[in-house]
């Protein structure tokens, strides 16, 4: 008596054991499953290489809160929130950040900071200029591309934190507002926490985003004003 009549015989009558045709097509249908994971993942991979792994550039990637130096009260709230914000994000706390004021203020380095304390715990992030992101969309359009806008997409929407710098200094046209918009939209039904660093007044971040994305990065989420004198100039100045 053979393996199958065994356990034909073994089983309760109203149990039928799978016939060879249906453990094959079993077999074959996780084959497939793990096919289709291992291309996914492949994919996600070119995106992460197409977007620039951490994308944190060379002049931030020594962005720490230890070399943040305050030298007014409202600095000092500023890095107390960013503090904040990086114990949210390590555990998994929902909730993004607008980090809104004039250049050289501090922005990019507390933004950074948060950023580079996630990648110190291997978590995934990307920080990227609007500029930057819509050129590495454009690019995926053409006929070589190796990953498509909607992987470019899919990628944003699930690496751990995503920053979006220099929202405001872009054109502002109506493919940019929905491409922006359809990456927040989707990291607010992941639960990922999307930032953004502008030099826009609220009132005019919500005409440029749409008060709909607004309210889903602040969510939960910390809007910080920068308002103090330049570093930069202040540096400047000294030096001369």
């Amino acid at each position: 008596m053979n393996i199958m009549n065994r356990l034909a015989k073994a089983m309760p009558k109203h149990v039928q054991p799978y016939t060879a045709e249906q453990m094959a097509e079993i077999h074959e249908r996780e084959a497939e499953a793990f096919r289709q994971k291992v291309n996914q993942e492949n994919r996600q991979v070119l995106a992460a290489k197409a977007i620039g792994r951490s994308g944190i550039k060379k002049r931030h990637q020594g962005c720490k809160f230890e070399n943040y130096f305050t030298h007014c009260s409202g600095q000092r709230a500023a890095f107390a929130e960013a503090q904040r914000l990086l114990d949210d994000y390590i555990n998994h706390r929902p909730g993004g950040f607008i980090f809104a004021g004039t250049s050289g203020t501090g922005k990019n380095h507390l933004a950074c900071a948060i950023a580079n304390g996630l990648l110190q715990l291997r978590r995934s992030v990307v920080v990227i200029t609007v500029a930057e992101l819509m050129l590495k969309i454009r690019d995926s359009y053409r006929n070589e591309a190796e990953i498509s806008e909607t992987e470019i997409i899919r990628y944003l929407s699930v690496v751990d934190l995503l920053v979006l710098d220099e929202l405001g200094i872009q054109h502002n046209s109506n493919n940019e507002r929905v491409m922006i918009n359809r990456i927040i939209d989707e990291r607010y039904t992941q639960e990922r926490p999307t930032g953004i660093i502008t030099n826009l007044q609220s009132d005019e971040l919500v005409k440029t985003l749409g008060r709909a994305a607004v309210d889903r990065i602040m969510e939960d989420g910390k809007w910080v004003t920068f308002n103090w004198s330049s570093y930069r100039i202040k540096k400047g100045s000294n030096a001369a």
